[in-house]
């Protein structure tokens, strides 16, 4: 598998909450070699892979942030407002895609500086004071553009130094990325564990796709993946990973002691470097809430480093999702907590 030319396939459908159905059909594509592919009712993409044991149930989701049309001006500009939780001080002056009847290209507007009054200077765009300019006469803006069509930040996907990439959705398009890595090295080590993979929905704007997804599943074990932050120089270190360090393992206690446990041996006795990231309550991921479907589940998480969270240039080391791929593999192999 080539890991890097997967995860650009993937950023490159847009996926804005609650309208994923386009990434889901590049996910498929990668997806259905493995077993039996299906959406269900919330969008989210489900594939369950025939196995023997109480399934383990694999989850990412691949929904990303972005904005929403909320109303069209009389001189047809666009005024918009957060889809998940994009970080206001990137706004000004972006160039955007407006996914509307065909996509339109658009730029956020932005003040010269030599208009600006003194309570305007330095200050970060609230996203429902954005305006987007899509070059379009009124009338013309509202043929092609309805309330609710989603907009994305344009972000090309860029090769850094090293393994490193930047690139808009991969929070939590790597983590989609690192499952399908899994389950390669599954399928070449003739893995014979069920295995449930939900792709899920809405994770930016309140986890409804990863609830019904793990309510839905027989699973008993789930593995949850996402991203958390990477130590940038104005960030605190105890409060984040360091990128290209291996994959965060999630102490919490929101989730299952043993697990998390297994997980750090596994890393250990099989030579997968890891960190840990230490939460003193809930995860802020879909693992909360899937954890507590139905009768309940065994649940872990672990998390890729990335830097710049929520913005068009989050950056990712590629040996960190090929790590987290292994140990979400080896965990499986090993019979997980509940199968051991």
């Amino acid at each position: 598998m080539d890991l890097s030319e997967v995860l650009q396939q993937l950023t490159e459908g847009a996926g804005v909450s609650g309208a994923e159905a386009g990434t889901a059909k590049v996910i498929e594509k990668y997806l259905s070699k493995y077993g039996k592919t299906y959406t269900d009712r919330l969008g989210n993409l489900i594939c369950e892979l025939d196995g023997e044991g109480e399934p383990f149930l694999l989850s990412a989701h691949m929904d990303r942030v972005g904005m929403i049309v909320t109303y069209i001006t009389d001189e047809g500009f666009l005024r918009v407002d957060n889809c998940g939780r994009i970080d206001n001080r990137t706004l000004c002056a972006q160039q955007v895609t407006v996914h509307a009847k065909e996509e339109l290209k658009g730029v956020v507007i932005s003040t010269p500086p030599h208009l600006q009054g003194a309570d305007t200077k330095r200050k970060a765009l609230n996203t429902n004071e954005a305006l987007i300019d899509i070059g379009l006469s009124a009338e013309r803006a509202r043929e092609l553009v309805a309330l609710g069509d989603r907009v994305t930040v344009d972000s090309a996907f860029l090769s850094l130094a090293g393994d490193r990439f930047a690139c808009h959705a991969f929070d939590d398009r790597a983590g989609v990325a690192s499952i399908l890595y899994a389950l390669e090295i599954l399928r070449e080590r003739e893995n014979s564990r069920k295995i449930t993979v939900a792709f899920t929905t809405r994770e930016e704007t309140g986890g409804s796709g990863a609830r019904v997804a793990s309510f839905n599943s027989d699973a008993s074990e789930l593995i949850a993946i996402d991203v958390s932050f990477a130590k940038t120089p104005d960030s605190k270190a105890e409060e984040c990973g360091v990128l290209g360090k291996g994959p965060m393992i999630g102490i919490s206690p929101s989730l299952d002691c043993e697990a998390s446990e297994k997980l750090r041996q596994l890393a250990v006795e099989k030579n997968i470097p890891y960190q840990l990231e230490i939460m003193s309550g809930m995860t802020g991921t879909d693992a909360d809430s899937m954890t507590c479907a139905a009768d309940g589940l065994v649940s872990s998480l672990i998390s890729i480093p990335l830097r710049y969270m929520h913005t068009g240039v989050e950056v990712i080391s590629l040996s960190d999702i090929e790590n987290t791929g292994s140990l979400i593999a080896e965990y499986i192999l090993s019979g997980g907590a509940v199968n051991a």
